[in-house]
């Protein structure tokens, strides 16, 4: 039985993490327009089985955008990552 695929589209400052929490992929973004991208080619091509998004990113791209991809491509899960900390890097 094949296992779950996880991507993680971060800004750089989660890239690390990420990756040695077992990401299967992490693509670290620099815009918002850049995670738009990237979420709509890992769904293109069926790269992953759930995604997971900075909610520093979503908070750029908006929260009816992401509301709207999820219901574009109800498969795969699209997840907001909930940082632990109130600070929020600029994108």
């Amino acid at each position: 039985m094949r296992g779950m695929k996880i991507a993680a589209i971060v800004l750089r400052d989660l890239e690390d993490a990420l990756r040695a929490g077992g990401a299967d992929i992490v693509i670290a973004v620099e815009s918002p327009a850049d995670a738009l991208n990237s979420v709509e080619r890992l769904v293109r091509e069926r790269g992953a089985d759930l995604i997971l998004i900075d909610n520093a990113i979503v908070s750029r791209i908006g929260k009816e955008k992401l509301k709207e991809l999820k219901y574009r491509y109800p498969y795969p899960a699209i997840v907001e990552l909930a940082r632990a900390t109130s600070a929020r890097p600029a994108l």
